[in-house]
């Protein structure tokens, strides 16, 4: 908000370019994963798109443009929308009888990530701000925590152990 020099009803209509990815990217991916008989390859994809998302924040300096600010936040958004395809991962990769569990512990992985994010990157912004007064670096080093999070994402999508289901097969 501070750094655009926008009005907070502005920054949230921003904000909401997001969860319109969203709304896309979760029936899109698994209508793809559907058509394609796997969910790892496009899982993969998907998830190299949102690391290139965040990790252009970084070529920017933290700072990029406004326009290509709504297409990171788009592309994000929609990479986050197909997260979707984890659950239909758990339920391919697992016995019934496990994939509750399961897909609890897949459920918990992403909102601790959301809740360490935030927390993560507040405490980055607050230390440049409090020893150097630059915010700008702040935001700059505030976002290699995203592109961390989104690298430990990919390595559980590669490490994970997809097994094909024939068409008659349930």
């Amino acid at each position: 908000m501070n750094v655009y020099e926008m009005t907070r009803s502005d920054a949230s209509q921003l904000i909401m370019i997001g969860p319109i990815g969203a709304l896309i990217g979760a029936p899109l991916a698994s209508w793809i994963s559907s058509r394609l008989e796997t969910i790892k390859r496009p899982y993969i994809v998907v998830h190299i798109i949102v690391l290139l998302g965040w990790f252009s924040f970084l070529l920017c300096n933290g700072h990029p443009s406004f326009f290509f600010l709504i297409i990171i936040f788009f592309i994000i958004g929609f990479g986050y929308g197909a997260s979707a395809l984890t659950f239909a991962a758990v339920r391919q990769s697992f016995k019934l009888e496990e994939s509750g569990i399961v897909s609890g512990i897949a459920n918990t992985g992403g909102f601790l990530s959301a809740v360490l994010l935030p927390i993560i990157f507040g405490y980055i912004l607050d230390h440049f701000q409090s020893t150097s007064g630059n915010l700008f670096d702040g935001y700059y080093y505030g976002f290699i925590t995203p592109v961390i999070f989104s690298i430990v994402g990919l390595i559980g999508v590669i490490l994970f152990k997809e097994k094909r289901q024939s068409v008659g097969q349930k």
